[in-house]
């Protein structure tokens, strides 16, 4: 009795924390998933919009997948529904809260991540923020107290903007990747990129959800002049071998894929622009429809409003 009586002051007073930040989490959280409602990365999350266990195969990773495969263009070409959740800069940490973000509502039947984001360094210390602000999300909106309106302290949140592009950024924009970079691209070598031990710890973790899901996991590089190596490829293939799952390298891919490197990148060689997108995205269909029977949905009222209508919309976005 002793011990509950020091005990239960702690309790009440944490039990009233997380009530505070549980309702500030609502207070502060976008109301729509849209940049004029406030949300940071509403195209990455556009997928909370769709309609629950529509979509059949979604891309992970950093602004590599976001900038190389478009869902309208292999919706268009094949009648894969897809969506791309790739955010600039991501980190392994957030592609696993991404994952567990899209399982709450969709039922996928393949995960593509790219592989850029398995290198990119992060710590326990944005591991352990990223999972707090999963259960509460005021730690990411707290920056939100400056442009709360009046709707904000009397509704909820309620994802309803169907984002035409799916997560895809796109770009006319052509600036050739300089010599340099072509001479040392893909140059072969036996040596392995080095991989931080929390990378591999999480990148096995999204592979573990993904089995007890019944998801297929496939890691696929992008082509990138800038980013893509023969050492990243090296240790991609070991990981792949070590989890049983396949993996995929796009700048390998010469004849399949014919990249021009003065004419389908928007910025030196670092992200491929429409041109490039469309020369993976010619490819990529049959390839997953081969391995993965992935359904053909053209025809089927059900995606005519968000998806087969929205295509002349998309295409003058992209022009």
């Amino acid at each position: 009795m002793k011990y509950l009586k020091q005990i239960l002051p702690w309790f009440l007073t944490l039990l009233l924390l997380a009530g505070m930040l549980y309702l500030l989490s609502i207070l502060t959280g976008p109301k729509n998933n849209t940049q004029e409602a406030g949300h940071d990365a509403w195209a990455a999350y556009g997928f909370e919009a769709e309609a629950p266990d529509s979509i059949d195969m979604f891309m992970l990773g950093d602004s590599e997948s976001r900038t190389s495969i478009s869902p309208m263009e292999l919706f268009h070409n094949e009648g894969i529904t897809s969506y791309c959740c790739g955010i600039n800069s991501n980190i392994l940490c957030e592609v696993d809260d991404m994952l567990h973000l899209v399982l709450k509502e969709q039922h996928p039947k393949l995960i593509i991540l790219e592989c850029n984001v398995i290198f990119s360094p992060f710590d326990w210390k944005d591991a352990l923020e990223t999972t707090t602000a999963r259960i509460f999300p005021v730690i990411r909106w707290h920056n939100r107290w400056k442009t709360l309106t009046p709707e904000d302290f009397t509704s909820i949140p309620d994802y309803t903007s169907v984002e035409v592009r799916k997560g895809y950024y796109h770009s006319t924009y052509a600036d050739p990747a300089p010599p340099f970079l072509l001479d040392r691209y893909m140059e072969a070598s036996e040596d392995r990129e080095p991989l931080d031990g929390i990378n591999r710890w999480y990148l096995k973790k999204i592979a573990a959800t993904c089995r007890k899901q019944g998801i297929s996991l496939v890691l696929m590089s992008m082509p990138s002049v800038k980013n893509w190596t023969s050492l990243k490829h090296n240790t991609c293939a070991d990981l792949a071998a070590e989890l049983d799952i396949p993996f995929v390298d796009l700048n390998e891919m010469r004849e399949e894929i014919p990249i021009d490197w003065n004419l389908d990148t928007r910025d030196r060689g670092d992200h491929l622009n429409n041109d490039g997108m469309k020369k993976v995205c010619t490819w990529l269909g049959p390839w997953l429809k081969e391995q993965y029977a992935l359904e053909d949905h053209r025809g089927d009222p059900a995606y005519d409003a968000t998806w087969t209508d929205m295509y002349e919309e998309y295409v003058e976005w992209i022009s």
